[in-house]
C-alpha cells in the first residue's frame, strides 16, 4: 500500500530540541515512514500508513509531548502572520535590553572601572543591602518579560520533554532564588553581597530572548515569501455561461469552463485560449519581463497577466493542479526539507538540555557529599546550568537563517 504524506502546522515549539521531541514521538509511532519537524516554518512532514495510524494519533503523541497540532490549510497558510508576535516581543526586549545593561552597571560596573561613580543606595560598599535590592527591582520587570520560558519550560520539563525554555527556566530561576536568599541574608552575614546572580538572570533571558526575536523575524520572512506567490492567483474570475459574463470565486470555477480575460488582468487558472490573441506577461513563472503573444490554441498560466486584448481561456487545471500551486508546494517542500547536518544538530538538541540537568545534578550532589555548606552547593548547580545556557546556540541558528 503506497504512503500517504500529509502536513501539520505544530505550535508551541521554541527551540531545536522541541522539534526533535515532536519528530521522535511520531517517528515512534507504528505504520509511520517518516516524520520530519522544521522549527521555523513550525511544519510537520508526516509520511504514513494509512491502516495503521492516522491523524488522531498524530494528534495524541504531539499534544501529550506538551505541543500543539493541527492540519495544515493552504489558505490559512497566507494568513498566519507574525508581525504581531514580532513587534511585540521586540518591545519587550529592548526594555529587557536597557534593564539587564543597568543592571550591569550597577553589579559589575565598580569592579570593572574603580571609583565609577553609581547612586549612594547601589554602592556596594556604602549600602550592601540597597545595592541588592536595587539589582533585585531591575531583575523583576526582565523576569516577567520572559515569563514564558517559565510558563513553557517547566510543564515540559515534567512532562519529561525539557527544551532550552527548560534549561533557562531552571537555571534563572535557581540563580534568581539564590540571590533571592542571599538578599535576605545581607542583614546579618555581609559577604552574601558577593554571591548575588541577578545580572545573570537578566542577561542569559535577554540574550536568549534576542534569538527567539531573530527566529520570529526569519519566520515572517518565510511566510511573507509564500504569501506572495499565493497573492499571483485573482480571488475572482470571469466566466462565460450562457452567453452571459459572471463574476464567480475562483475556487468555484470548474474544468471546461470558459473564462473572459481582459486586458490588464491576471489569468485565474491555466488553460488553452480558444478565441482572441494578446500578450501575457509571464514574469512570475519565468522571470522574462518581456510580453509572450498568445493566440487561439495558446496555453496560459494562472497567475500571469493579460496585457493586450481580450482572450478566451478554457480551464484546464485547477485548485493544486495549477502551475502555480505546485511551485508554491515546492518552495513549501524546499523549506521543509531538513539538510543532513540539521538532522545532526536536532539529535544532539534532543539530549543536550537532559544531559546539562543531569550532570548539575551530580556537580552539586558531590560537593554536598564532598562536605561543602549549601551556599556553595547552589553555586554550584546554578553557576553550571547559567553557563551551559545554550546562548550561542539560540542566536546561531536563527542569525544565519535570516543572512541566508
Amino acid at each position: 500500500m503506497p504512503m500517504k504524506e500529509e502536513r501539520y502546522n505544530i505550535s508551541g515549539m521554541s527551540c531545536a530540541a522541541c522539534s526533535a521531541s515532536v519528530q521522535r514521538v511520531v517517528s515512534k509511532l507504528d505504520g509511520v515512514e517518516s516524520c520530519e519537524v522544521n522549527l521555523v516554518t513550525e511544519k510537520m512532514t508526516v509520511s504514513y500508513d494509512e491502516a495503521k495510524t492516522g491523524p488522531a494519533d498524530f494528534k495524541r503523541a504531539v499534544e501529550r509531548a506538551g505541543f500543539g497540532i493541527s492540519p495544515e490549510a493552504q489558505e490559512k497558510a497566507a494568513e498566519k502572520q507574525p508581525e504581531k508576535k514580532v513587534k511585540s516581543g521586540f518591545s519587550g526586549l529592548i526594555i529587557s535590553a536597557v534593564l539587564s545593561a543597568v543592571l550591569l552597571y550597577v553589579s559589575m560596573g565598580q569592579m570593572m572601572v574603580k571609583n565609577l561613580p553609581v547612586p549612594f543606595f547601589a554602592d556596594m560598599t556604602k549600602d550592601p543591602y540597597g545595592f541588592a535590592l536595587t539589582q533585585l527591582l531591575l531583575t523583576i520587570p526582565v523576569m516577567f518579560i520572559g515569563k514564558r520560558f517559565f510558563t513553557t519550560g517547566i510543564p515540559l520539563l515534567f512532562r519529561g520533554n525539557p527544551n532550552m525554555d527548560s534549561l533557562v527556566a531552571i537555571g534563572a530561576g535557581a540563580s534568581f532564588i539564590y540571590s533571592v536568599v542571599m538578599t535576605y541574608a545581607i542583614p546579618n552575614y555581609h559577604h552574601a553581597v558577593h554571591n548575588l546572580y541577578y545580572e545573570s538572570v537578566a542577561v542569559v533571558i535577554t540574550l536568549v530572548s534576542l534569538g527567539k526575536q531573530l527566529e520570529l523575524r526569519s519566520q515572517k520572512k518565510t511566510e511573507s515569501a509564500i504569501k506572495k506567490l499565493m497573492e499571483l492567483s485573482p480571488d475572482t474570475a470571469v466566466v462565460l455561461k450562457d452567453g452571459k459574463e459572471l463574476t464567480v470565486p475562483t475556487g468555484e470555477v470548474a474544468v471546461g469552463e470558459t473564462l473572459i480575460v481582459k486586458p490588464g488582468a491576471k489569468v485565474p487558472l491555466d488553460g488553452v485560449v480558444t478565441d482572441g490573441t494578446s500578450s501575457v506577461n509571464e514574469a512570475m513563472l519565468t522571470g522574462e519581463s518581456i510580453p509572450v503573444e498568445k493566440s487561439t490554441g495558446s496555453r496560459v498560466i494562472g497567475g500571469s497577466i493579460n496585457i493586450s486584448g481580450v482572450i478566451y481561456v478554457k480551464v484546464t487545471n485547477i485548485g493544486e493542479d495549477t502551475a502555480l500551486a505546485k511551485i508554491i508546494k515546492f518552495v513549501e517542500d524546499a523549506q521543509n526539507k531538513k539538510a543532513p547536518i540539521s538532522k545532526t544538530a536536532d539529535k544532539v538538541a534532543g539530549v543536550f538540555v537532559p544531559a546539562v540537568i543531569i550532570i548539575a545534578v551530580l556537580a552539586a550532589a558531590a560537593w554536598l557529599i564532598a562536605g561543602k555548606e549549601i551556599s556553595f552547593v547552589l553555586k554550584v548547580f546554578t553557576g553550571v546550568l547559567v553557563i551551559a545556557c545554550p546562548c550561542a546556540l539560540g542566536l546561531a541558528t536563527p542569525t544565519a537563517i535570516m543572512v541566508g
